[in-house]
């Protein structure tokens, strides 16, 4: 699926347009990317192999290094028959002040039989007076297995900035073999309805999960302060959500969530990207 917007590259009075499609095959032991394609300013480092088991790890560049009015960008992943790849990003990404435009991230990926993606990215920063518009779609094969999260803040709490300005709308789709599997939607004018007060959220989502996996979770859940958290289980799906009143407990949760249940979800233990240590 090509996902490369329609108006040119570059930046003029409508923002950023810019496209990035990624396809990862397993090759000789290791994932390698075997095809990228991108417009504008989205791009990837050379990917680095720090585990045994060959996978892919994987990090994504905005070089503007924030997202304003009028930017349009689009992200495809797709990952062939047992593939593996980790992605991540570099640093936080920022949503902007959107001067009565708009800002749209539309990201697809499709996962092939005993493919494993583990959607990694650091905390999003959506600044009062954005418009923030976020789409992602997950297709799963019959076997394959995702791990992901989105941790976002909303306003600049440590500044006093409170998001009451600004819109968001973040949706969520995954699908199991043309099947809707969860469908989740988080959208309003200034903080959205249903956070208490709280100005900072996360969702991760790992397939593959049991009681056993819930049940670990809940654990990880309980040890950490500073945070209001829930578990569930859906089929498979291990769904947690967290509020904080900003970004770093909420990435220390979803963080130590991933190292617990890694090694029983995807049967290799974490080793986390060095960029998170910069």
């Amino acid at each position: 699926m090509n996902l490369a917007l329609d108006q040119p590259s570059g930046q003029g009075a409508g923002g950023w347009a810019a496209s990035l499609d990624l396809r990862y095959a397993r090759r000789r032991g290791h994932t390698a990317i075997v095809e990228r394609h991108h417009v504008g300013p989205l791009a990837v480092q050379r990917p680095f192999y720090p585990e045994t088991n060959g996978t892919c790890h994987t990090y994504l560049l905005h070089p503007p290094a924030g997202i304003v009015g009028g930017d349009q960008l689009a992200i495809s992943l797709i990952l062939e028959q047992d593939a593996s790849a980790l992605v991540t990003t570099p640093g936080a990404n920022r949503w902007y002040y959107a001067d009565a435009r708009p800002a749209t991230i539309t990201q697809h990926m499709r996962l092939g039989d005993g493919a494993s993606l583990e959607w990694l990215p650091q905390e999003t920063l959506v600044f009062d007076g954005a418009d923030a518009r976020l789409h992602s779609s997950i297709e799963l094969s019959a076997n394959a297995h995702y791990f992901g999260w989105e941790t976002v803040c909303l306003g600049r709490p440590a500044c006093g900035e409170i998001f009451t300005q600004g819109r968001l709308d973040f949706r969520l789709d995954l699908w199991r073999e043309e099947r809707l599997l969860l469908r989740e939607r988080v959208r309003g004018n200034g903080l959205p309805p249903g956070l208490g007060g709280y100005a900072a959220f996360t969702t991760l989502i790992a397939s593959g999960a049991n009681t056993a996996t819930r049940s670990l979770a809940r654990e990880v859940c309980a040890s950490l302060e500073q945070t209001l958290c829930a578990v569930s289980l859906i089929g498979d799906l291990l769904i947690c959500r967290g509020l904080a009143h900003d970004c770093a407990p909420l990435t220390q949760l979803v963080r130590t969530l991933w190292a617990e249940l890694r090694p029983g979800l995807l049967g290799h233990p974490a080793s986390p990207p060095r960029i998170w240590r910069t």
